[in-house]
């Protein structure tokens, strides 16, 4: 009998313990100006994201950044935080190194994803 309670109440902790959340700390910075791609998004992509997405989905050199983001289903206008270029920067904190997105340049995509994602 007290094996089995031992056993289920390790099955439970390994239960719960085991359970994986999304979370994003909340960005501290706020950005209410509108954002534009070309002038503030891209340049992100071009100093910190082409090293491996010049040739690999999404591919985020200048020109082809939008319609690979686009056409790749990776913004979502309807529910922005589950986009998944703001998920895969935000929550898994890609890319990785000295490549790090800042919380300013966090909160420029996220804003322009909550804008409309337009190609301006």
């Amino acid at each position: 009998m007290k094996k089995s309670l031992i056993l289920l109440a390790g099955f439970i902790i390994i239960g719960v313990t085991s359970c994986e959340y999304k979370y994003i700390d909340p960005i501290e910075v706020e950005i209410t100006d509108p954002v534009s791609f070309s002038e503030q998004i891209e340049p992100i992509f071009q100093n910190k994201c082409i090293g491996c997405h010049a040739s690999t989905s999404p591919v985020l050199t200048t020109g082809n950044a939008y319609n690979s983001l686009i056409d790749g289903n990776f913004i979502n206008t309807t529910v922005p935080e589950s986009s998944k270029l703001y998920e895969k920067v935000a929550i898994e904190g890609h890319p990785e190194g000295n490549n790090t997105l800042s919380a300013t340049e966090l909160a420029l995509i996220l804003k322009w994803i909550q804008d409309g994602a337009e190609n301006n």
